[in-house]
């Protein structure tokens, strides 16, 4: 399931890059994931669907992200061989491969020299321990300059749980909030979480275009509360760029969102 509120406006979009603007006619782009909720799997759904539509993609991180076996996987920074598998494979998944069986970031200048290549470039920016929400540590996310979109990504499964059971960092989330570790997560947290600059939107720049997903909206009752939390987002992000003329014209976009890759493929 994947459904959208762009500008006020709810709609059914074809796909989850139709639904954060990835286009077969207007597909170059940087997009940085963070938050939590199932960061890679957005990415791998991405993916995919650029590989259908045959638009161009790599996969990477500024921070780590989970290793890839497949033929498309590139273990050293070089542009050669990027674009040798690209052409044969149409995706790359890329990153330097570490002790504990993830993968982390190439150099900065590397990821820059990629960005320029033409085709959809999407990186895993945070991490959460697999948790459904996060708020970012002082140092965190790593958002690179050249980022055009940034997807922060909230798990739906967290609201109704202790901060403790369903955040990481949880005195970070916590302090925002006004809670404790002992304190349940609320749906309207979430929207709080969201708009933040000190959460959700933190080094998120004017000229990046900032959207969210909600994802895990699996049952009934979690798709109806993500529905009204996206409207509330948007309502608050709008307001706030009238207030402040930040971002004239921003598209405002919420995604909520079910069952992007089938739970037995999921890594």
């Amino acid at each position: 399931m994947i459904i959208s509120y762009i500008n006020g406006e709810w709609k059914e979009p074809g796909s989850l890059c139709q639904a954060i603007g990835i286009f077969k006619e207007n597909f170059h782009k940087t997009v940085s994931v963070v938050g939590g909720g199932g960061k890679t799997t957005v990415i791998r759904r991405l993916m995919d669907e650029c590989r259908n539509a045959e638009i161009p993609c790599a996969v990477s991180t500024t921070t780590h992200i989970q290793k890839c076996d497949a033929g498309y996987f590139l273990g050293k920074p070089s542009v050669e061989m990027f674009r040798q598998i690209m052409i044969k494979c149409g995706v790359v998944w890329m990153g330097r491969e570490t002790t504990d069986g993830k993968l982390a970031s190439f150099h900065e200048e590397y990821l820059k020299e990629i960005s320029r290549e033409p085709g959809v470039l999407l990186l895993e920016a945070d991490g959460a321990k697999r948790l459904p929400v996060k708020t970012p540590a002082e140092h965190e996310p790593v958002i690179c300059e050249q980022t055009d979109i940034v997807l922060n990504v909230y798990g739906m499964s967290a609201v109704g749980k202790k901060l403790q059971e369903g955040c990481f960092r949880v005195k970070e989330t916590g302090k925002i909030l006004g809670k404790t570790e002992e304190d349940i997560l609320c749906p309207e947290d979430i929207v709080t979480l969201a708009v933040s600059q000190s959460a959700g939107r933190k080094y998120v720049t004017d000229d990046m275009e900032y959207q969210v997903i909600l994802n895990q909206a699996d049952t009934k009752e979690q798709k109806k509360i993500a529905v009204e939390l996206a409207e509330e987002i948007v309502k608050q992000l709008s307001d706030r760029h009238a207030d402040s003329m930040e971002c004239p014209g921003q598209i405002h976009r919420v995604h909520v969102v079910s069952d992007l890759i089938p739970l037995k493929e999921r890594w």
